[in-house]
């Protein structure tokens, strides 16, 4: 797998799947943060569950990123 070029392509799934989860925890913080701001507070519990899953979804990429790393590191030697 060649990460010179970048772009989506030179991402390994584990980072695809960290991104996607990321990605769509912003979307939910943000819908959530409308519905606790209209006066709907049990939606301070999706407030909650968007930042898990922001964390979550950042740390499968890091670590998925710094596997592939790792083994082109090994490939190399």
């Amino acid at each position: 797998m060649n990460s010179v070029n970048g772009g989506w392509a030179a991402w390994g799934w584990g980072e695809r799947a960290g991104m996607i989860v990321l990605a769509a925890s912003v979307v939910l913080l943000f819908w959530a943060a409308f519905q606790y701001g209209a006066g709907y507070d049990v939606a301070f519990f999706a407030l909650f569950a968007a930042l898990v899953l922001g964390i979550t979804g950042l740390g499968v990429h890091v670590a998925a990123r710094e596997a592939r790393f790792r083994r082109q590191a090994r490939s190399r030697e």
